[in-house]
C-alpha cells in the first residue's frame, strides 16, 4: 500500500481487495441489490391481495404490519443481497464488509449501541426537564406489533450500515482516492435515498448522519461501531414515537414524519461528537487487541 492510501480508514476501504473487482460483478451485485427487494415488495403486495380476498380482513387492519414490513423488511432483504453479492460475485468472506480481522466484535456492538442510547435518553430527559412534558408509557400499536418492529430494525440498520459504510465505500475505494470524497459521496447517495421524507431538510440531515458513521467506522477501521449507534438511534426513535413518549405516530407512515428543522441538525452534530469521544474512549479501554504470545 502506498502512503497515499495508508492513513485511517485505507486498512478498511481496502479489503474489497480481498476479492474480484470486475464489473461484471459489481453489475451482478448491483441488480440483486435492486431486485431482490422488489421481488419480497411484489410478493408482499401479492400475500396482502390474496389476504384481503381470502380472510377479509377488517379495513386498515393489515396496514401496521404492511408498514413495518415495507420500511424496515424490504431494506433487510437488500442487505441480504449485498452479503450474497459478496460472496457469489466478489469472492471474498461477508465479514470482510465489516472488519479486517473477518470477524464481528460484539464488544464493539455493545459500546455503540450502549453509548447511542445513553445519548439520547439523556436528551430526551433534558427536553422533559426544560419543557416540564409528562412521563408516559402507552404502545399505540399494539404489543405483538411494536416487540415485532424492535427485532426487525436492529437487522435493518445493519443492513443500511452494510450497504453503504461498508459495500459502497470501498467499491468507491477502488477508484476513488479521498477518504473525504467517498464519505461525502455515500452520504449523498444515503440522503437521496430518504429525499423529502422529513421535509426539506431531509437530505441535510441524513448527510451529516452518514458522515458520523462514516468518520466513526474509518477511524475504527471496522462497521461494528457504526452499527450499534444506527440500530440503537432508530429503535429509540420508534420507540419514543410510539410508545407515545412524545407523540403517537403510525407504524410505517414513511412521509408522515415530523419535518426535521435546522435545531435537529445541530442536535445531531452533537449528538455525533459525543457519540465519537466516548465510543473511541470505551474501546480503547475494553477492545484491545490481544497481546502477543
Amino acid at each position: 500500500m502506498n502512503a497515499e492510501r495508508s492513513g485511517c480508514g485505507w486498512q478498511f476501504i481496502d479489503l474489497a481487495g480481498l476479492g474480484s473487482n470486475t464489473g461484471r460483478s459489481y453489475a451482478a451485485a448491483l441488480l440483486r441489490i435492486i431486485l431482490y427487494p422488489l421481488v419480497a415488495a411484489v410478493l408482499l403486495g401479492l400475500a396482502v391481495a390474496l389476504g384481503a380476498v381470502v380472510g377479509r380482513p377488517q379495513p386498515g387492519s393489515m396496514d401496521p404490519i404492511v408498514g413495518i414490513l415495507i420500511q424496515y423488511g424490504l431494506i433487510v432483504v437488500a442487505g441480504f443481497a449485498v452479503l450474497r453479492s459478496v460472496e457469489r460475485s466478489h469472492r471474498r468472506p461477508w465479514r470482510s464488509l465489516v472488519a479486517p480481522d473477518l470477524r464481528l466484535d460484539w464488544r464493539r456492538l455493545a459500546i455503540g449501541g450502549g453509548v447511542q442510547f445513553a445519548i439520547l435518553g439523556g436528551e430526551l430527559a433534558l427536553v422533559h426537564a426544560l419543557t416540564g412534558w409528562p412521563w408516559r408509557f402507552s404502545i399505540s400499536v399494539g404489543l405483538p406489533l411494536f416487540v415485532f418492529a424492535v427485532l426487525l430494525i436492529p437487522l435493518q440498520a445493519a443492513s443500511e450500515e452494510i450497504l453503504f459504510r461498508g459495500y459502497l465505500t470501498q467499491a468507491l475505494g477502488r477508484i476513488v482516492r479521498s477518504r473525504v470524497l467517498i464519505a461525502t459521496t455515500v452520504g449523498l447517495v444515503f440522503g437521496l435515498l430518504h429525499l423529502n421524507t422529513y421535509g426539506p431538510l431531509t437530505l441535510p440531515y441524513f448527510l451529516v448522519l452518514s458522515l458520523i458513521f462514516s468518520l466513526v467506522s474509518l477511524r475504527d477501521e471496522r462497521l461494528e461501531l457504526a452499527i450499534g449507534g444506527h440500530g440503537a438511534m432508530n429503535l429509540f426513535a420508534f420507540g419514543v414515537a410510539n410508545a407515545a413518549l412524545v407523540e403517537p405516530a403510525t407504524v410505517g407512515a414513511g412521509d408522515g414524519g415530523m419535518p426535521f428543522n435546522w435545531a435537529a441538525i445541530v442536535a445531531l452534530v452533537l449528538n455525533g461528537a459525543l457519540f465519537y469521544g466516548i465510543t473511541r474512549l470505551l474501546v480503547r479501554v475494553f477492545c484491545r487487541p490481544p497481546s502477543p504470545l
